[in-house]
């Protein structure tokens, strides 16, 4: 049983992966065990916008269930 998290830009470079394997939890756990795997994250994640299977999380007490996908999106520029 896993749940995929996938970092993108300034989240990818602090993590120095793209994504990690962990035991499927609350989306806030997910990201602290992340923090604790990468320290450097935690400068990001308050920056950050999160979804949940493509769709916007806007509350991360949420449970992430096997196999589900939580992506970390930092602020983008550009246009």
């Amino acid at each position: 049983m896993a749940v995929t998290v996938r970092f993108y830009a300034a989240a990818r470079k602090a993590a120095g992966i793209s994504e990690i394997q962990l035991e499927p939890a609350s989306a806030m756990q997910l990201l602290d065990r992340a923090v604790e795997a990468h320290p450097n994250l935690a400068q990001v994640l308050p920056q950050c916008s999160f979804l949940l299977n493509e769709v916007a999380l806007h509350d991360l007490r949420t449970q992430v269930l096997d196999g589900a996908t939580l992506d970390v999106l930092p602020p983008f520029a550009g246009g």
